[in-house]
C-alpha cells in the first residue's frame, strides 16, 4: 500500500520534465526491443537459413507492429482513465476501469 501512494505522490507533487524522463524510459526501451527483434531475426534467418525463410520473416513483421499497437492502445487507454482517477482523488475498481 506504501508503494501505491509513493507512486501516487511523486505523480502529483514531481517537476513535469522529471516525471517525463522517468515514465518515458521503461516506454522507449520497450519500443527499442521491439525494433531490434525483427532485426536479429533477419541476422539470424540470414546466416542460418537461407532468403526463401527470410521472406517469411518479413511477413510476419506486420503481426508484429499490429501487436505492438493493441499494447499500446490498451496501455494508452489505461494510463488515461487512472490519471483522470488519480486528478479526482477518487479509486476506481479494477473491473470499471477495464469498462469500454
Amino acid at each position: 500500500m506504501a508503494q501505491k501512494q509513493d507512486t501516487r505522490t511523486q505523480l502529483l507533487t514531481a517537476l513535469p520534465f522529471q516525471l517525463m524522463l522517468s515514465l518515458s524510459i521503461p516506454a522507449i526501451i520497450g519500443m527499442v526491443v521491439v525494433g531490434l527483434y525483427n532485426f536479429v531475426d533477419r541476422v539470424f534467418v540470414r546466416q542460418l537459413i537461407n532468403e526463401v525463410a527470410m521472406g517469411a520473416v518479413s511477413v510476419s513483421y506486420p503481426f508484429t507492429l499490429i501487436n505492438t499497437g493493441v499494447s499500446t492502445l490498451i496501455g494508452v487507454g489505461s494510463a488515461s482513465v487512472l490519471s483522470r482517477a488519480i486528478g479526482k482523488k477518487t479509486r476506481i475498481p479494477l473491473t470499471r476501469s477495464w469498462a469500454i
